[in-house]
This record gives structure tokens, sequence and C-alpha cells, in this order.
């Protein structure tokens, strides 16, 4: 006599389960990724843990951010954080020690702030200032026209210095190179031992 209410039951009750499934994989981020929308032209800050990060422009409002271990049983160790309030976006990682690889796309207009501990910076096809903090690696930054700059500051106190588009070389302990110009941007590396490379 009761089934017609049993069946409305569990009706009901498969509905809700539906919902909170709905509600819970639309949460669901993948272990190896995050992204967030983001507008050109906005400032983007990155804490980084050690590592090899590879940061490209060219991302159509948005920030991604993937990441990969050699060892796949380190996968659980990585965290990453990504929080975007308006025109600016925080960039947090916390990775093994050891091959731990990262890769950042971005809007190809945007002002970057990187701080790693060591490793390697690869940073491609983003116009606007560029910021960049190391104890020891290597800094690749492609930077385009050199006219869009107005300054350039780079130091390291044991290692090398290439600033090509720029006319410049050091290398040897305690170098610097500073060069000044008419553009808008300004970009400063500061390495306690490694290399900086300036591209084209």
């Amino acid at each position: 006599m009761n089934t017609p209410r049993l069946r409305h039951v569990g009706l009901a009750a498969a509905l809700a389960a539906g919902l909170q499934l709905t509600a819970g994989a639309q949460k669901v981020e993948r272990p190896d990724r995050i992204e967030r929308p983001f507008a050109k032209g906005g400032r983007i800050a990155m804490d980084l843990s050690a590592g090899g990060y590879t940061i490209r422009g060219g991302a159509v409002d948005s920030i991604r951010v993937s990441w990969k271990t050699r060892d796949p049983r380190d996968m659980a160790s990585v965290r990453a954080d990504l929080t975007v309030n308006g025109t600016s976006a925080t960039l947090r990682t916390d990775g093994p020690s050891d091959n731990f690889s990262v890769d950042v796309d971005v809007p190809s207009i945007a002002d970057l702030q990187i701080d790693l501990s060591a490793g390697e910076v690869n940073l491609r096809g983003v116009e606007g200032n560029k910021s960049v903090s190391m104890w020891a690696g290597e800094v690749t930054m492609e930077v385009g026209d050199a006219k869009l700059y107005k300054s350039v500051h780079v130091t390291v106190r044991a290692g090398e210095i290439n600033a090509g588009p720029f006319g410049g070389t050091r290398g040897g302990l305690f170098r610097s190179y500073n060069w000044q110009g008419s553009g808008k941007y300004s970009i400063v590396a500061k390495l306690a031992a490694g290399e900086v490379r300036l591209t084209k």
C-alpha cells in the first residue's frame, strides 16, 4: 500500500544525490592543473618553490597552471594555489625538491613578479614589467623589442649576465648591468648565483 509513496521518496533522494554530484563536479579540478579567468593588463605575483618553470604569454583571458613530477608518487605532495582579485593574481606553489616542473600560461600582456628559491625560469611571449628574484639557477627571459623598455637592472653575485638586446654582457663576481631607454616597461632580475639571459 505504501509503494507509491516509497517510490516518490526514492526518486527525491536520487534527485538530491544527483544534484550534489553535479555541484561537486563543478568544483573538482584536475590534480595536475588549475585555471582561473584573468584579463590582459593585470599584475601576477608568483611565489614559487624550487623547480623548473616555463611561463608563456598567449593565454586568452585566463591563467593556466599545470605541473608534473618525474616520480608519479610525488604528485600527491604538490600544492598549488591560484587566486584572482580583480586585476591582480597570486600563484603559490610547493612541490618536491627534485624534478618538479611547472608550465604557466598567462595573457600576452601582464606585469610579472616572480620569486623563486632555486631552479630555472624560462619566460617568453609576455609584454609588460618583469621582475625575477632567485637564490640560485638560470633565468632566460624573452624581452621582445628593446624600445619597449625604460629601464633594465640585472644583478648576479656570482655568475653571468647576457643582456644581448640591450648591448651588455657581464661575468664573474658581484656583477650588474643597468640600461635606460624611452619605453614604458622595466626589467629587474636578481640572482645570488647563476645566469640571466635576456633574449629578443
